[in-house]
């Protein structure tokens, strides 16, 4: 639905979209981000928000006043896909409405957001995301903090794709203490074409990945090390390296691969040189 046609959805009576769980929103320019605000809690029952080919910063207005108006109103979002935003530098900010909306979130897609500094807020919680698919954001540097990365526990599956800023994953929030990250459930991970990426993450954080069984790591040559602390991949049956210089990858190879128990499935160690 484009934004001249959206706009006659706030002349129709409100019960007209109780029964809605879907909705695309396409080709919105910066004067409607308070719109949108003012669009969605007409979705009571929404579970899927599609917003593409937007010029807007924010994907929505933070002003408490606004938020305290609609926040009974505003549904919680289970699958959320942001394209082809090339303004967007934060999806929504701290202390806002939008942290219990989005909570409920269990996929998250967010491509060729091109200004997105960060995908969430440093204390923003996931608890409910099992697929996380982040690709084509060229200003953001790290994916989420350690906090957030503690909330991750369902989470089954992490794409970072083609975000050439991008220098580690899991970020510390530059205090507190540095202890165990789990990935209770991700099974699959994806780092491709990553430029700047030096590590997973560089503080002294240990990992956890009890369920994790695929790796891939291409086209990230300046990936020196997985993690500074203990990694343990138990379930780990895969590592595919595509494009990338050996010399660069030693420590995480051996990390990954040392930290896997023997078990009736072969190790696969698959490497692809430039």
């Amino acid at each position: 639905m484009e934004s001249k046609d959206a706009s006659a959805l706030l002349k129709c009576p409100r019960y007209f979209f109780h029964k809605l769980k879907v909705l695309e929103l396409f080709c919105f320019g910066d004067a409607h981000a308070t719109f949108l605000f003012d669009l969605l809690p007409r979705f009571p029952n929404m579970e899927r928000l599609n917003v593409e080919r937007g010029t807007f910063k924010e994907l929505l207005p933070s002003r408490l006043v606004v938020m305290e108006e609609h926040a009974r109103v505003l549904s919680p979002i289970r699958h959320l896909e942001l394209d082809s935003l090339p303004c967007l530098e934060h999806l929504w900010k701290s202390n806002s409405q939008l942290d219990q909306a989005l909570q409920t979130l269990e996929t998250l897609r967010v491509h060729n957001c091109g200004s997105l500094i960060y995908l969430a807020p440093s204390r923003a919680s996931f608890q409910n995301l099992t697929n996380l698919d982040v690709w084509n954001c060229e200003r953001l540097v790290k994916l989420v903090t350690s906090t957030t990365a503690k909330s991750l526990a369902q989470l089954t599956r992490m794409s970072i794709k083609d975000c050439g800023m991008v220098t580690e994953i899991v970020a510390n929030e530059g205090e507190g203490k540095k202890d165990e990250i789990v990935f209770s459930k991700l099974e699959i991970l994806e780092l491709h074409l990553l430029p700047s990426l030096t590590s997973f993450c560089s503080e002294k954080h240990s990992f956890d990945f009890p369920s994790l069984v695929e790796v891939t790591v291409s086209q990230c040559p300046e990936m020196k090390f997985f993690s500074n602390e203990a990694l343990s991949t138990p379930k780990l049956r895969r590592v595919n390296l595509t494009k990338v210089e050996k010399k660069n990858f030693n420590t995480t190879i051996q990390q990954l691969s040392t930290q896997t128990v023997s078990t009736d499935q072969p190790f696969q160690f698959l490497q692809t040189m430039k």
